[in-house]
């Protein structure tokens, strides 16, 4: 969200101070929510070549057992979450990441889980 032009400024400057420490990290999944959205083929390139410099997490079979583990759990709780997000969360968990986000999915995951998480905005 923080690669979009209209991103407010304060997110930015979250975005950048965990960029200024090389904390920031993304994954396939998000690239797959981000890059589609692009206006035009420059805007992708750009957004791209920025993605490109954060750390990339990689998965394996335990993240998505743990995405679908969490999905079954809330589920349980009648707690519906999109199937990108319980991915995202699985990665954080996995990893043991603080997940940045301004999606309640991930507040609602986190209520009923260990995932880390810190709203920074809302409907984004």
């Amino acid at each position: 969200m923080a690669f979009k032009r209209n991103c407010p400024d304060n997110i930015r400057n979250i975005i950048g101070e965990l960029l200024d420490k090389d904390l920031a990290a993304t994954c396939g999944i998000i690239l797959l929510e981000i890059l589609p959205g692009s206006n035009n083929k420059k805007e992708y390139r750009e957004i791209l070549e920025e993605m490109e410099a954060l750390h990339y997490l990689e998965v394996n079979r335990e993240v998505w057992n743990t995405a679908a583990q969490l999905g079954f759990d809330l589920r349980r709780k009648r707690i519906t979450i999109p199937v990108t997000d319980l991915h995202i969360a699985s990665i954080a968990l996995y990893f043991d990441l603080t997940l940045f986000h301004a999606d309640h999915h991930f507040e609602m995951i986190a209520k009923n889980s260990n995932l880390k998480s810190k709203q920074i905005a809302t409907g984004i």
